[in-house]
């Protein structure tokens, strides 16, 4: 996988495997997070163990998330919308894996 980077003109990085099990951490708890995670990928057909996912499985994850109930779900959205915006801004500017 190629590393992403921040777009230039507004500093928008597109969100990591580290960034969506931080933002799971911090709304169930960190071993709730886990536990989520090694589900939402096994369902999106993603590695858990992966060191990082690139923004196509990371969607399908973030989607899956996003059917959830709860501060779950909002976090998938969020990580949904996160990957759409840096998709399309990539598009649009001509940077990185957006092309």
């Amino acid at each position: 996988m190629t590393t992403q980077t921040a777009i230039p003109g507004y500093g928008l990085a597109p969100p990591s495997k580290d960034d969506a099990l931080a933002f799971l951490a911090r709304g169930v708890g960190a071993d709730q997070a886990a536990a989520l995670w090694v589900r939402a990928c096994r369902e999106s057909g993603a590695s858990a163990t992966a060191r990082d996912l690139g923004p196509e499985t990371l969607m399908k994850v973030a989607e899956w998330l996003a059917r959830q109930s709860g501060i779950v779900g909002v976090i998938g959205t969020s990580l949904s919308v996160r990957l759409r915006t840096y998709r399309l801004l990539t598009a649009n500017r001509g940077v990185g894996g957006g092309q």
